[in-house]
């Protein structure tokens, strides 16, 4: 029987996910009591109004790079029916350093790293002291030939460093990121492929997806 494992945030009108960026906010243009169709049907459609780093989401290589693969340039290949590779970092501590780094076949597969820190997912906590991937680590996942890094953290840089090397160098290796990842310790390495596509937004840098792991 195929089971399939939730590992995006839901998003919320208000929701805050990376400050100082404007939260969610739902418009309705056209609700129930005015959308009677001679009182045979009644829909309810709305707009929702958010930036493009909200809840669970992919960052494309144009997020960092002016002239770079923006979303609808991202090959599905890299976001759907990947086999995934969980590394564990959870005694580690902030730096996660090359030695983190799964050993074996990484081309072509999608490397999550489980922090744990979506625990404080919705608290202030949430928004000092994540956990993050070093420029070493980066360097080492772009030279496997990995084709998507997620992290379940505020970042997958450490935010006081302006340079951001981990994007850096992910990103110019072509390797979209998922960053706000949760449940990750409910998923085991080597076991069932990841599915987290965006919107084909040409010119987006990043946008949310619903991130999920199927299990067969």
């Amino acid at each position: 029987m195929t089971r399939f494992v939730e590992l995006s945030h839901p998003i919320v009108e208000g929701m805050e996910t990376y400050r100082p960026l404007p939260t969610p906010r739902v418009e309705v243009l056209n609700d129930y009591d005015a959308s009677r169709y001679d009182g045979m049907s009644e829909f309810l459609i709305a707009a929702l109004h958010l930036c493009g780093n909200t809840g669970t989401y992919v960052d494309s290589p144009r997020h960092r790079f002016r002239a770079a693969i923006d979303l609808a340039g991202l090959r599905l290949e890299q976001l759907a029916d990947v086999p995934v590779v969980v590394a564990d970092v959870t005694q580690i501590g902030r730096a996660i350093g090359p030695d983190a780094v799964p050993a074996g076949d990484l081309h072509g597969k999608a490397v999550l790293f489980r922090t744990d820190f979506s625990r404080h997912w919705g608290t202030d906590s949430y928004f000092h002291g994540n956990p993050f991937l070093t420029a070493e680590a980066s360097d080492k996942l772009a030279t496997a030939g990995a084709a998507f890094v997620g992290i379940d953290s505020l970042n997958i840089d450490d935010v006081a460093d302006m340079s951001r090397p981990a994007h850096t160098r992910l990103l110019r290796a072509g390797i979209p990121i998922c960053e706000h990842m949760t449940n990750l310790a409910a998923i085991a390495s080597g076991a069932g492929r990841l599915h987290a596509v965006p919107i084909a937004w040409v010119g987006g840098a990043t946008f949310p997806v619903r991130a999920y792991l199927v299990l067969n």
